[in-house]
């Protein structure tokens, strides 16, 4: 691994004076593989390991001729689900990369141009968002990491491969994360292929393998177990592999049937509709409400009108003839298209998401699929996105159930919102049937403008009612309280 480099100007450089790796990150260093996988914990030390790689990866370059019509004579990548999720890698790389390596910065286009040698007169990097997958178009690099790459796509992953077949180029790359969350995510993929490929070698490494760690961050790493489900807390701080990981479990026993073609006489129709606001698709999900298995969707791309999605939408309640659509009718746009769907006749009933609204629709979600009250086919995207939603740390240190950078959450709420409206799920001792709703109580706009107060009386009371029928309903199915 070479720790000092000859520059233009015959200044002699040593990397140990700008990044001293520990044991775990020396280990992947010292590696000799042209594409390296590394699934380790969070706070290990992945972006660490993956600045240090382009450090050696550019020394390296310095002293290996480039063809003269090679532009730029190095070429690098560091790519992110997102450019917020990528803030810490730009920052990190502006504090730690040599400033003798580096020509100039451009800080709003996120490009570095570094000094080089006689052998390769300058380099370029360059830091990426694969959230816009049309925006990596295909070039050839010498370096190419990526960072987070369980929340990288596959469509962006196939695009990047694509940087690493061009002739003239070192050609080496650098694939971080923790664990993605099903198995035939692009990760885990080519982490379980590098034993079997040439040039390629993959590592795992958990959080207990940072011996820079103190005993208080270890006790910060311990107390999350107590707010994070055990295979999530193993996922993030021990790197293991689990498709019970993310927050919805026992998604795979609830396939099974298949879509309609239309409405069977006799049956009772419900819909759940997603509103989509600006990438996201407009997803309506028509299910069956006695047996509450999904029998219909209907996706509608960002691109489309809202004219042409009214019209659509309109025409699927007629068609299945549908006893209630509930709505996301939250903020700007939401309210707008409730009020012209109503127009059409259709049996719209709104919900406001809140905080606590949210997580009664994910919580609703999470049970009947547990208790497999629910069944779809196998809509891909619904399976996919379920799978995708996960426990994430917000900037105040909380966590929140969302879906990862460059995936969506369309479809899991468009069904939760068709479980609502469906009937409700049998008991789990038998003898009748019982709805698990902490909380029935839709509020209005403006209250949830208003930070969504459940506290004001109205809601007070009318929750309080819910729950003392909820209560009574469990004591008569003999579910203790």
């Amino acid at each position: 691994m070479p720790v000092q480099t000859t520059r233009a100007e015959n200044a002699i450089i040593d990397l140990a004076d700008f990044y001293s790796p520990h044991i775990g990150q020396m280990e992947v260093h010292n590696s000799k593989a042209k594409v390296k996988i590394l699934e380790a914990a969070r706070r290990w030390g992945k972006s660490r390991a993956g600045l240090g790689e382009l450090l050696y990866t550019y020394v390296d370059a310095l002293d290996i001729p480039a063809s003269p019509d090679l532009t730029p004579p190095f070429h690098s990548w560091i790519v992110v689900p997102t450019m917020p999720q990528g803030r810490q890698v730009w920052n990190e790389l502006l504090s730690f990369i040599p400033r003798e390596f580096v020509h100039s910065f451009q800080v709003e286009e996120k490009l570095i141009y570094l000094k080089g040698s006689e052998s390769r007169p300058w380099g370029l990097v360059e830091l990426k968002s694969a959230y816009d997958v049309e925006s990596l178009q295909t070039v050839g690099l010498d370096y190419l990491w990526v960072n987070e790459s369980q929340d990288i796509p596959d469509a962006a992953f196939e695009k990047l491969l694509m940087t690493l077949r061009s002739p003239g180029r070192l050609s080496k790359a650098f694939f971080e994360g923790i664990p993605s969350l099903w198995r035939d995510h692009w990760f885990r993929r080519i982490y379980e292929a590098a034993s079997d490929r040439e040039g390629y070698e993959s590592f795992k490494f958990t959080v207990y393998d940072n011996p820079m760690l103190t005993p208080n961050d270890l006790a910060e790493v311990e107390s999350d177990r107590e707010i994070l489900r055990d295979a999530a807390w193993r996922r993030m701080y021990l790197a293991e592999f689990s498709e019970s990981a993310g927050y919805f479990r026992n998604v795979d026993s609830c396939v099974g049937g298949d879509l309609l073609d239309g409405p069977i006489p006799g049956k009772r129709y419900v819909a759940g509709l997603d509103l989509g606001r600006k990438l996201d698709a407009t997803v309506l999900i028509v299910m069956d409400a006695a047996e509450r298995r999904v029998v219909y969707e209907m996706a509608y791309d960002a691109g489309q009108s809202w004219v042409m999605q009214r019209e659509g939408i309109a025409h699927i309640a007629k068609v299945w003839d549908l006893e209630r659509i509930l709505v996301d009718a939250t903020g700007m746009g939401g309210d707008i298209f409730f009020q012209e769907l109503q127009e059409h006749n259709v049996n719209l009933e709104s919900y406001i998401f809140t905080s606590a609204s949210r997580e009664h629709l994910l919580n609703q979600i999470g049970i009947s699929l547990e208790r497999q009250t629910v069944s779809f086919p196998k809509i891909g995207p619904l399976i996919r996105q379920l799978r995708a939603m996960q426990y994430r740390k917000t900037s105040g240190g909380n966590y929140k159930v969302e879906a990862p950078p460059g995936e969506h959450d369309d479809y899991p709420f468009a069904l939760g919102l068709g479980l609502e409206a469906c009937d409700p799920a049998p008991s789990v001792g038998g003898g009748g049937s019982m709805r698990l709703r902490p909380m029935r109580y839709s509020p209005s706009q403006s209250e949830a403008e208003q930070g969504g107060n459940l506290n004001r009386m109205g809601a007070r009371m009318m929750r309080e009612r819910l729950q003392k029928r909820m209560e009574e309903r469990w004591e008569r199915n003999g579910v203790k309280v």
